[in-house]
């Protein structure tokens, strides 16, 4: 596991163990891990206290003549315009004895930063500085994150560990000696028109993938049979002078995938389409138990961990293939969906026409009647965010989470503020009671936002908070299967999450990134001409519910195991009884009805987020964890865990 760390203001921080020296002196910046050359490129200009260094770090596709203009925009105290450049990094900037340390928007590229003796270290990674200030775990952080991973305002600022903090999306850490303080560079970001956010998304999204696919050998893509993967590889086909391979899970229960994925190979002559044949040891929950056998574990828990088995199948077969670059279509709904959310701010707008009108196009998609939707969208435009967390709050102190998960899903959780996770059935009064405590706290802190202006995670509407929700979630999501992919021969880009990207994508109000046509509008408008019409036809995805279900019941040994003694229930945070008792439910297929059939259900919405949540507990209380120094033996956060 490649990452970098540095120091300020004292000089006690040792080096980590087997790092190399980007820069010495009192601040210094360090490499740990098998960094490729391209991904540490280097500036530094003028001499003694007037000296100016730039190290920007992973795959950023600038030009030479592009960091040269960022390093004189830097000098002068602009730092947004070093976020503007394709791919996904980190910048770390010395000015004299200030250090700038920047990541991404959506959160991809995270900053962690903590107090140590005399000084500040701050690293990519937040497992490594727990390692060296001895943190403990954050009990009551993690158990807003299983019950509430909706609300990522709970835990903004902090990582799970405490005394580690986080730098948030649009941010910027401002190092000056031991002084450490946090300054907003995404401030003043204005929303454009449909047309012009079009224009940019259409800009951003060809230099993402044109740039990559340049760099690579043997370009390869996912080709899912969905409309963002779709582009991608189109995209790569159209930027490459070589064939570019469009790999397709070829899952059986999902055959419609497969054969819109085939059709769209027959668009260009340059991709070569491979089939991953879909085999049952590689169904989701599969080799749980070898979650973190080769890589640390990571910083945090993730769902793509229980489907490791498929993602570690397709990448073995993209290496086998020759392939050393892979786009990946992840973070395409966050950042260009339309989350039914946004039906409420036209509601709070008083746009009762348009929110008619929308409603119904999204009723014929989801099954619904479209006055339920509006009936739904009217009710949550009259409340405001600091109600919908004491609401909710409510929820949880008075027993009021419904017993049957099941009961869950519907209007109330698809057009909301704030919604608890379905795995909140399976947690302790306990961890309900802490949880609605913060709950409340927000609340009643949520008007200092509104000093905060420009800030990518402060939204005064539903729909618009919940895009900006569903890109820090899919970040998140991608973080972690990136790191279990790492090492393997294959290096994974996800053009939907680069900067420049996301800021297109939400550069409209949710409402109108739609108007009201349908999904994916502003993405097929963007790359109209560059990408066959007859491509991007299809409106539906695949419903991989029953590979679910199949992988649930054929795991089922081994999630029992799992849950017999489970460190989530040492924590006080997880109802192993009410747990257990699902999983023999849903592991018991109806006489009569199939394999496919039964009461399932119930596990289907919030499972997979509590069995990643366990094993990763597993992974760092086993020491699998990334480590500052080699020799340092298991500390506080093993200890705290286990």
């Amino acid at each position: 596991m490649r990452w970098f760390a540095g120091a300020s203001g004292g000089h006690s921080a040792p080096p980590p163990g087997n790092s190399t020296v980007v820069w010495e002196g009192a601040d210094p910046l360090w490499l740990v891990g098998a960094w490729p050359p391209e991904e540490v490129r280097v500036l530094t200009r003028g001499h003694g206290p007037g000296r100016i260094r730039m190290a920007v770090l992973g795959d950023c596709r600038a030009t030479d003549a592009e960091l040269e203009v960022g390093l004189a925009v830097a000098r002068g105290g602009g730092l947004r315009p070093l976020t503007t450049w394709p791919g996904s990094y980190h910048v770390v900037i010395q000015l004299g004895r200030r250090t700038l340390v920047l990541g991404d928007l959506a959160g991809l590229r995270q900053v962690h930063y903590a107090r140590y003796e005399d000084g500040v270290v701050y690293a990519s990674h937040a497992l490594p500085l727990a390692d060296l200030t001895g943190a403990q775990l954050d009990r009551d952080l993690l158990a807003a994150r299983v019950l509430c991973p909706e609300i990522p305002e709970l835990v903004a600022g902090h990582s799970l560990f405490t005394g580690i903090d986080r730098l948030e999306g649009g941010h910027t850490l401002e190092l000056n000696g031991a002084k450490a303080r946090v300054r907003l560079h995404e401030q003043g970001s204005a929303l454009l028109d449909f047309p012009a956010a079009a224009a940019a998304l259409r800009e951003a999204l060809t230099a993402a993938v044109d740039r990559r696919v340049a760099s690579s050998d043997k370009p390869g893509t996912d080709l899912s049979g969905g409309r963002d993967s779709t582009v991608l590889a189109l995209l790569a086909a159209r930027a490459s002078r070589r064939e570019v391979v469009a790999l397709t899970w070829a899952d059986p229960t999902a055959q419609d995938d497969v054969d819109y994925a085939s059709r769209v190979v027959t668009s260009s002559a340059r991709l070569r389409h491979l089939l991953v044949p879909a085999d049952p040891e590689f169904l989701p929950y599969s080799r749980i138990a070898d979650a973190f056998d080769a890589p640390p574990a990571t910083d945090d828990p993730a769902a793509p961990l229980v489907t490791a088995a498929r993602t570690r199948r397709q990448f073995e077969v993209a290496r086998e293939t020759g392939i050393d670059m892979h786009l990946t279509g992840y973070g395409g709904d966050a950042v260009l969906g339309t989350p039914l959310a946004y039906l409420a701010d036209l509601a709070m707008d008083r746009h009762t026409i348009a929110a008619l009108r929308h409603a119904r196009v999204r009723a014929r998609l989801a099954g619904v009647r479209p006055g339920d939707l509006v009936a739904a969208a009217r009710r949550v435009g009259r409340t405001t965010f600091d109600q919908a967390l004491a609401d909710l709050a409510g929820v949880l102190d008075g027993g009021g989470v419904p017993g049957e998960p099941a009961a869950v899903p519907g209007l109330d959780a698809l057009i909301s503020w704030v919604a608890p996770a379905p795995a909140t059935a399976w947690t302790t009064p306990d961890a309900r009671h802490r949880v609605a405590a913060a709950l409340r706290h927000l609340a009643r802190t949520t008007a200092d936002a509104a000093d905060r202006p420009g800030d990518p995670a402060v939204h005064r509407r539903p729909g618009d908070r919940a895009s900006w929700v569903a890109v820090r979630r899919a970040a998140d999501r991608y973080r972690v299967m990136e790191q279990m992919t790492e090492g393997g021969g294959v290096r994974v880009r996800a053009p939907y999450l680069d900067n420049a990207v996301v800021r297109a994508g939400l550069a409209l109000p949710a409402w109108a990134r739609g108007r009201g046509d349908g999904p994916r509008t502003l993405l097929h408008t963007a790359v109209e001409g560059l990408v066959p019409r007859s491509a991007l036809s299809r409106t539906g995805k695949g419903d991989y519910t029953r590979s679910e279900i199949r992988g649930l019941r054929r795991n089922a040994a081994d999630l029992r195991d799992l849950f017999a003694s489970p460190l989530l229930g040492e924590l006080g945070i997880l109802d192993t009884g009410a747990v257990r008792a699902a999983l023999d439910r849903a592991a018991r297929p109806v006489l009569g009805k199939g394999e496919n059939n039964g009461d399932s259900g119930e596990l289907l919405g919030g499972f997979a987020d509590i069995v990643a949540t366990e094993l990763w507990l597993r992974g760092v209380a086993a020491g699998r964890a990334m480590r500052w120094g080699t020799a340092t033996t298991a500390g506080s956060v093993i200890a705290a865990v286990a």
